[in-house]
């Protein structure tokens, strides 16, 4: 029955019912033939013998009187009679004296054979004369055999014939139910039954059946209802999701709980390797070993992940930057159904950031590191390495000249050329960099690495002592250098770069086209500073220190937006001291907190003036890296309270060293600022190599643009798509951006081009005293200038 599954059940009950009662039947007839065949061959066998003793016994006369044509006649009635096959005399010595058979004969071997002793009895005496032998074929009983068969075999066919139809109309009777049952489930399997379920009124097994099954018709259409209703909101919701995921930028990939993709939107399919609906989600395919192995683990145990990619677009072949996020999938119960993976494409992005990280890394003339690279670098080496480094600072020897009668193409042409000498120095251990103008710069990392840079730096000289030959023209020019060494993680990169620029200082007082090492008779500056940080004390003590504003200027219009306020000191014996020289000492020996409170007290006052009197633009401070971490917000409102100075007429400017040296604490405190009111600008952008990867994290109002950059705008093309890229940024973040060190109308015509919104700058004038910022505000109103404190 296992190999008839189509055939209907009542089929296979009539099958297995008829199967045994054909094989008993089957069973009885062979049972009938052997029975018939042992029958027929008893009788055979009784008529054989039978017929020699009377044949024998009838052939004793003739022999005795030796009548041959007796015994022959006697034996051709035999034959004749058609059941004796052959007839067979011998005498009494056993030699054949007759023999015959019928015509056609074949012995065989199933034949039945028999003899009999032919004796003769006569006066009282009795003769053995010899013996009668006779063979009768077995065929003489096949054909009442088949007969008989033939007619047990129509009997029970008969009787089968019989049982079957018996049992079909039995089986008709019993199964027509079931059969109507069978339809109404097939009809509604299909949808389409209408109507009453047979045999509901049977109170038998059947009947049971009957009631079950309409109770679950029943139930059937009132959910059939239920999902009509809602069939035609869940078909819409179904369509917008699909929609969505078709149409969504970012890549969509769901896995069951066996690992095996049942959703993929196309943009998966782009982004994760050969994911498809059905495979198996294969990380490896599309991942570094290392990263799809943390992921399959975070898979594994139910876990939310969230990380960068690199991996290739499988249509366009270009490099894609993602962010790939993911987790577990649960029902409402908790149960786990599968994971999720979703990737954004960031490659525009990071492309863009990657480019305008490299412009304010590197030097646009040349390609080389800037400055602010080669000092995060020097750091780097002294903290993570803790080994031996080696600084050289080097410039040209007339290069001033060569710009002046040459023009500035012949300097940039040169610097090019020293910048390739440079690089070609640099391996995985020494690192060149371009400093600005004609300012090189090289560090050297490991054991000997004054050793080495001294070479180095003596066949750079030799080198550049020799003419040049430049975009057609020979130039005569030198290099000097100075050498300074540091080592260990305690070691300050500030004061190797100062001990090298004293180096170099001394080589050029030498005479130029010369490499000097730093030595302790170079600490002339360090006396220097010592005595500045004393006079620097007294001179906050009698409040010798005065501030200065600056212009800062809409680029639009040319109004007056607002001021930055610069410390000036002139000391009576030391003459004017540069910011640029006091100011490090101040931090360095814990006096910038004094510093700043001065200059920021004397700029509320006169902030607080200009916004009673009406003018709507800021006053910016600057406010020092050492002020942070120690809530520098507090400071900067108790100077405001002091002053009666309204936080809006204030801003704020940091650099990015802020960031850098206070992390997240500066986040709150900025954050802090701008509560106050107080805008916050990010001074000196563009410079350092970590200003674009903070910029999100610390939500400044406005960016400076380095004065580094807006000096080489005239004459370097790169520097102008840095300026542009930097202002399209600020733009994109909402902060507005100011250009620094605009000396020029060339300089200002530029900035706006950029889309630059505000200049500060000797192009409006140097800065102004507060009697001279308050006559330019208001030339008419002639404001008188008060001192409070």
């Amino acid at each position: 029955m296992m190999h008839l599954p189509h055939i209907s059940f009542r089929s296979r009950l009539l099958i297995s019912m008829l199967i045994p009662v054909f094989l008993i039947q089957c069973f009885s007839i062979a049972h009938e033939v052997l029975d018939h065949k042992e029958v027929f061959l008893t009788a055979l066998e009784q008529e054989r013998d039978l017929m020699l003793r009377f044949t024998a016994a009838a052939l004793a006369q003739p022999m005795h009187h030796e009548d041959p044509v007796q015994i022959q006649t006697l034996i051709r009635d035999i034959l004749a009679e058609g059941r004796v096959a052959q007839v067979q005399v011998f005498d009494a010595s056993g030699a054949e004296i007759f023999a015959q058979q019928t015509p056609g004969y074949s012995p065989a071997a199933d034949d039945l054979q028999a003899s009999q002793r032919i004796t003769y009895t006569g006066s009282n005496q009795t003769h053995d004369l010899g013996y009668l032998q006779i063979a009768l074929p077995i065929s003489v009983m096949a054909e009442p055999l088949h007969t008989a068969v033939l007619s047990h075999l129509t009997i029970s066919t008969l009787v089968l014939m019989a049982i079957a139809l018996i049992i079909t109309l039995a089986l008709s009777h019993l199964s027509r139910p079931l059969g109507e049952i069978t339809q109404t489930l097939t009809a509604m399997r299909n949808g389409n039954f209408d109507g009453v379920i047979p045999g509901r009124e049977r109170r038998d097994e059947i009947g049971l059946i009957a009631q079950a099954l309409h109770q679950l018709h029943e139930k059937d259409s009132e959910l059939a209802e239920l999902r009509a209703q809602d069939n035609e909101s869940a078909r819409r919701e179904s369509k917008r999701i699909r929609r969505a995921l078709q149409s969504t930028r970012d890549g969509v990939v769901l896995a069951d709980e066996t690992g095996k993709v049942v959703l993929c939107n196309p943009n998966g399919e782009l982004f994760f390797g050969d994911a498809q609906i059905g495979r198996q989600l294969n990380l490896k395919s599309w991942l570094p070993a290392d990263l799809a192995a943390q992921t399959e683990t975070h898979i594994r145990n139910n876990e939310s992940f969230a990380f960068e990619a690199t991996t290739t677009h499988n249509l366009s072949g270009h490099e894609l930057n993602l962010l790939v996020r993911g987790g577990p999938i649960r029902d409402e119960r908790g149960s786990y159904l599968g994971s999720m993976l979703l990737a954004s494409d960031h490659s525009d992005q990071a492309r863009q950031a990657e480019r305008v990280r490299f412009l304010a890394e590197h030097d646009s003339l040349t390609g080389l590191p800037n400055r602010r690279l080669m000092e995060q670098t020097l750091a780097t080496w002294l903290q993570q390495e803790g080994e031996e480094v080696s600084v050289l600072l080097a410039d040209l020897d007339h290069f001033k000249q060569i710009n002046d009668t040459l023009g500035h193409p012949a300097g940039d042409a040169l610097l090019q050329v020293v910048a390739h000498r440079f690089e070609s120095c640099a391996s995985t251990y020494v690192m060149a960099a371009r400093l600005g103008g004609d300012e090189f710069a090289i560090l050297v990392k490991g054991a000997d690495s004054q050793d080495r840079l001294n070479n180095i730096a003596n066949r750079l000289v030799a080198e550049m002592a020799q003419p040049q030959e430049v975009a057609g023209q020979v130039l005569h020019t030198g290099m000097s250098a100075g050498i300074a060494t540091l080592s260990g993680p305690q070691a300050q990169p500030s004061e190797g770069i100062r001990r090298a620029d004293l180096a170099l200082y001394e080589a050029k007082r030498g005479g130029r086209g010369m490499v000097e090492i730093f030595h302790e008779t170079l600490e002339t500056e360090i006396n220097r500073k010592s005595l500045l940080e004393g006079e620097l004390r007294r001179a906050l003590a009698q409040g010798d220190l005065r501030p200065v504003f600056q212009v800062q200027t809409d680029l639009t219009s040319g109004e007056v937006i607002g001021f930055e306020t610069l410390a000036r000191w002139h000391h009576r014996q030391l003459g004017t001291v540069s910011p640029a020289e006091f100011i490090p000492i101040a931090e360095d020996c814990g006096l910038i907190r004094e510093l700043t409170y001065q200059m920021m007290t004397q700029a509320f006052r006169a902030a607080a003036r200009w916004h009673e009197a009406g003018f709507q633009g800021r006053v910016a401070v600057n406010l020092s890296p050492k002020l942070f971490g120690a809530q520098v917000d507090e400071f900067v409102n108790d100077c405001l309270f002091e002053t009666n100075c309204p936080a809006s007429a204030i801003e704020a400017e940091i650099t990015e060293t802020v960031v850098l040296a206070s992390g997240q604490s500066a986040l709150r405190e900025i954050q802090a600022l701008q509560e106050l009111g107080v805008t916050v600008a990010l001074d000196d952008f563009g410079m350092g190599y970590s200003s674009l990867s903070y910029l999100q994290k610390f939500p400044v109002d406005k960016i400076k643009v380095d004065a580094a950059f807006v000096s080489k705008l005239p004459e370097s093309e790169e520097t102008r798509a840095i300026v542009g890229a930097i202002a399209e940024l600020g733009h994109a973040l909402g902060m507005r951006v100011t250009g620094e060190g605009a000396e020029t109308d060339a300089h200002r015509q530029l900035l706006k081009a950029c889309g630059v919104d505000y200049l500060q700058g000797y192009f409006d004038g140097p800065p102004l005293t507060e009697r001279a910022a308050t006559a330019r505000l208001f030339p008419s109103q002639g404001l008188p200038l008060k001192r409070q404190g």
